[in-house]
């Protein structure tokens, strides 16, 4: 792999790395196109299950002073670690490419959030019908394809206004969320897949990031920050797009 091409990667994954110490979530959806268009899914959701679980876990630590309502929480919490399951154990047997256009497909929910909260908002007043939804929904394409972020903020921002409490909760549910593909993952991985060098580099880089991020958190503007996210997920929509459909019509639809 080209040096240039090495860079670039690490310099995103960096950013990567701040924009969750900054804002609280972002990390595995952002550094998983990333590495998608290099690696195939699986072996990108792999190549970002230490980095993130760093990242997730000093988050929580962060904020370990925060108090909040389990009860809430709870029903959509245990339906993320399900479907978190569900969604990992499809990971390991389904068409790659497939996997990326569901990636793309969860990217373009989060890219058109505003305009489908205001459709959910009625859902949010049948708060166990809503945690269901969403919850099942969002484990599910988190365990598959790292972007369990989308579904769960419409979620959270419909049930809180508190930033600090979108924070931890997403953070909690993200943790869940990894340890449920890691479990599944494990029975699948042989040692030659855990690629230790690149997995190794994205590690540090990416707690660089979040250290560097959580610093600013306090100062930043979160609405230019989401702009950008914004501006970064559509090119890698596109790309993941690109990379799914011409794979599909060249090789046709099969299970991998």
């Amino acid at each position: 792999m080209a040096i240039e091409i090495v860079l670039v990667g690490l310099l995103l994954i960096l950013v990567a790395g701040l924009v969750h110490g900054a804002l609280g979530f972002g990390f595995p959806m952002l550094s998983t196109p990333i590495l998608a268009l290099v690696y195939d899914l699986k072996t990108a959701v792999i190549l970002t299950m230490a980095p993130s679980l760093l990242v997730i876990i000093t988050s929580l630590y962060s904020c370990r002073h925060f108090k909040f309502d389990l009860s809430k929480y709870g029903l959509v919490i245990i339906l993320i670690s399900l479907g978190s399951l569900s969604g990992a154990w499809l990971l390991t047997w389904a068409n790659p490419n497939i996997l990326k256009l569901l990636l793309a497909g969860s990217i373009l929910v989060y890219l058109f959030s505003g305009f489908l909260r205001k459709y959910l908002s009625a859902l949010s007043k049948r708060p166990i019908f809503f945690a269901v939804l969403m919850g099942i929904l969002a484990g599910l394409i988190g365990g598959a394809t790292n972007a369990i972020a989308p579904l769960l903020m419409i979620y959270l921002l419909e049930m809180t206004e508190s930033k600090q409490e979108i924070v931890f909760v997403s953070n909690i549910c993200f943790l869940i969320g990894k340890l449920m593909q890691l479990a599944i993952l494990s029975l699948y991985l042989t040692y030659s897949e855990l690629e230790l060098l690149p997995l190794s580099m994205i590690t540090v880089v990416a707690y660089l990031g979040l250290l560097a991020g959580l610093k600013m958190q306090s100062r930043i503007n979160g609405e230019r920050y989401r702009s950008m996210i914004r501006y970064a997920l559509s090119v890698f929509m596109c790309l993941l797009i690109y990379q799914g459909v011409s794979s599909l019509v060249f090789v046709g639809v099969r299970v991998a």
